[in-house]
């Protein structure tokens, strides 16, 4: 029998590969879109003039920019990488990598803890959260950033009307953004239905905007699918 019933997704088009479910179906509705801005000759000059002894990255689109446009011009940096994904595109080029137990930018600040006056640089998006550089200033740690991809908001989604169908079960959010971009897009309006969240910093976001998530997974994608399909199956 076909199933009607579905979960929102939020994932940007160029990020998301389909979960297979027993249950319930996965309705992608990306309410923003990466644009990669290839390489700037700005970047790569400063990277050859701070020689970075630690890169951070923050997303496996990070990751495939910063290993294609300027990885040539750091010198066997350590690397940090925020989750499995991203470490899994460092790895094509390199195994000196390391991957935090909270897979969020808390969990990446636990590592850079232990690089004291170390040189870091960190590659992300224009839309990225501001956690773990303010950790950084704070503590007046010797750091550049660079933004090597934009995240855009998306108009004409109807997000809204999606997410109030009777047929809809509830919706994952995958960014803080997505969160700012679907309260705003619903009006503000206080519901019923489960919003899930993909980690704790988007879960911290929700919070803020006054929505409970109804769970907050690991950063990992298809497991939290596996999660809420389990959960209609019963």
């Amino acid at each position: 029998m076909a199933i009607s019933e579905y979960i929102i997704t939020t994932r940007p088009r160029i990020k998301f590969e389909p979960v297979e479910t027993l249950c319930i179906n996965v309705k992608n509705v990306p309410l923003t879109a990466i644009i990669k801005e290839g390489k700037n000759e700005n970047i790569a000059n400063d990277i050859i003039k701070n020689k970075p002894s630690v890169v951070v990255l923050t997303s496996s689109i990070g990751a495939v920019e910063f290993f294609k446009h300027y990885y040539e011009y750091t010198e066997n940096p350590d690397i940090i990488a925020i989750g499995e994904q991203t470490a899994g595109e460092v790895k094509k080029y390199t195994g000196n990598v390391s991957v935090p137990t909270a897979k969020n930018s808390y969990g990446v600040i636990s590592l850079l803890e232990k690089y004291g006056n170390s040189r870091i640089a960190l590659f992300r998006s224009n839309e990225s959260n501001n956690i773990i550089n303010d950790w950084l200033e704070s503590h007046n740690s010797n750091f550049k950033e660079y933004y090597i991809y934009k995240v855009v908001k998306l108009e004409n989604t109807h997000i809204k009307e999606l997410f109030f169908n009777p047929e809809c079960k509830g919706i994952l959010l995958t960014s803080s953004m997505e969160a700012r971009i679907f309260y705003e897009e619903i009006g503000g309006i206080m519901v019923n239905k489960c919003i899930y969240a993909i980690g704790a910093v988007t879960a911290e976001t929700l919070k803020n905007y006054g929505y409970k998530s109804c769970f907050t997974g690991n950063s990992n994608f298809e497991s939290i699918i596996k999660y809420i399909d389990n959960k209609n199956c019963k």
